[in-house]
């Protein structure tokens, strides 16, 4: 065999190994890729499962808010309803005692003390009744709004994973790292927002409005 055979041959399995070497790493790299949208996906899941129970949460919260604050209402009604009726006694019995003679006054005014005692004690329950209400229904609206707060973090983080998901599978097509550890970034970023969601170590609220 001439020196320009050997020369060629030893070309050819430099070029082939060459080729196998870049093979065996585009390989290695697309399994990287493929474990990383694996990963952002199961991570997507899992926030869009718990970005939907606070929802859910929220919203119930929010609906019994809105119970209380009608029975709250009610009872405010009932509340102007008694005071009427009260000054209407206490004016009928400052009329009574002034029109009337003293023996006649004297009937009156224990009738309508009676009647105006009873009034006053159900206007100071009612007024209890309406205050409680509204307490109850002030806790359950700032529950339904740290359940909203859990949400917005877990729904930036879904965005996150959902955007890096795109970026991977763009650098797989388009053969671009720069794409694949840009994906990363904002897999990590919504990773925090994830964990977030459950300690609310800040509040995203601003920025998912």
């Amino acid at each position: 065999m001439d020196n320009g055979s050997v020369e060629a041959h030893d070309l050819i399995e430099s070029v082939t190994e060459g080729l196998e070497e870049r093979e065996h790493k585009r390989d290695a790299w697309n399994i990287r890729v493929a474990l990383t949208t694996s990963l952002l996906a199961v991570f997507a899941a899992l926030s869009n499962l718990e970005s939907e129970q606070w929802t859910s949460e929220a919203i119930l919260l929010k609906n019994s808010a809105i119970f209380f604050q009608a029975k709250s209402s009610d009872q405010w009604s009932y509340y102007q309803a008694k005071k009427i009726k009260l000054h209407m006694s206490e004016n009928q019995l400052r009329m009574e005692t002034l029109v009337l003679k003293k023996s006649q006054a004297t009937v009156e005014k224990e009738k309508f003390t009676k009647l105006i005692d009873k009034y006053n004690k159900q206007v100071k329950q009612i007024k209890h009744n309406a205050q409680d209400f509204e307490k109850q229904r002030d806790a359950l609206n700032l529950e339904s709004d740290a359940a909203l707060r859990h949400h917005r973090a877990f729904a930036l983080s879904v965005v996150c994973f959902q955007i890096a998901i795109v970026l991977t599978s763009m650098a797989v097509m388009l053969r671009r790292s720069s794409l694949w550890y840009t994906s990363m970034a904002l897999g990590v970023f919504g990773i925090i927002a994830f964990i977030n969601g459950f300690v609310l170590f800040f509040h995203l609220g601003k920025l998912t409005r």
